[in-house]
């Protein structure tokens, strides 16, 4: 993800994350680092079309547990080393999940 355009700093986070267009599943894949505005996969396969829109899924967990989570992202970029997609949406319990993650880090 490019730095002139993230408005959120990103960790280096290892998630296991699947991806999936119109719930069917596409890819599983690592994290290799995200932030509240978007994530960054390991993509060992081909890139995935720019501006294309998918779920990302994955699970954090908390106090009470383990919590799936599904947010909506586009394809912002491809590179040798993974693929950047930029989150679209939130619910406030992921966006909630995304702030401990990052700024807490309990959830992983």
């Amino acid at each position: 993800m490019d730095n002139d355009n993230r408005w959120s700093e990103r960790q280096d986070v290892q998630l296991h994350i699947t991806l999936l267009d119109d719930g069917q599943e596409v890819l599983q894949a690592n994290s290799k680092n995200i932030s509240i505005g978007g994530i960054f996969i390991d993509t060992a396969s081909p890139a995935l079309d720019i501006d294309k829109r998918l779920d990302v899924s994955f699970s954090l967990r908390n106090a009470n547990g383990t919590q799936q989570h599904r947010l909506p992202a586009r394809v912002v970029r491809n590179h040798d080393s993974g693929t950047a997609l930029a989150f679209s949406d939130y619910n406030t319990d992921t966006l909630n999940a995304l702030r401990v993650l990052l700024y807490d880090g309990f959830a992983r």
